[in-house]
């Protein structure tokens, strides 16, 4: 088992309507069209920074980094993606944290037996 999981955050745009996205990954080849094979839990953190992209509610990086930390994601350096605009956030959490950042279960209380 690994002892660490990693993702990039990366920038791809400038100014005040930057957008981000995480662990975004596209399969291609000289003949095909690029297709995104994001895996599942990153695709749901770009499904989130997208909808808080379309709130207009600038600046979206307070919001993500604090999204990513409730999930147990600990940044750890920057770093040029060699893309225009592509300055990337590297993270890593325990793989465990998984399980840790989803809510608790409710937990039933106890009735006190009857004598």
């Amino acid at each position: 088992m690994a002892k660490w999981e990693y993702c990039i955050l990366t920038r791809l745009t400038w100014g005040v309507d930057t957008k981000w996205y995480v662990n975004r990954l596209y399969q291609h080849s000289d003949t095909d069209m690029p297709v995104e094979v994001t895996e599942p839990l990153f695709k749901d953190y770009n499904d989130r920074m997208e909808q808080m992209h379309a709130a207009r509610v600038y600046p979206l990086l307070p919001a993500i980094l604090n999204m990513f930390g409730a999930d147990g994601w600990e940044l750890i350096d920057d770093m040029n993606t060699g893309m225009p605009g592509g300055e990337g956030l590297v993270f890593k959490r325990v793989p465990s944290a998984r399980a840790v950042a989803k809510p608790p279960a409710k937990k039933s209380a106890k009735k006190p037996k009857r004598k």
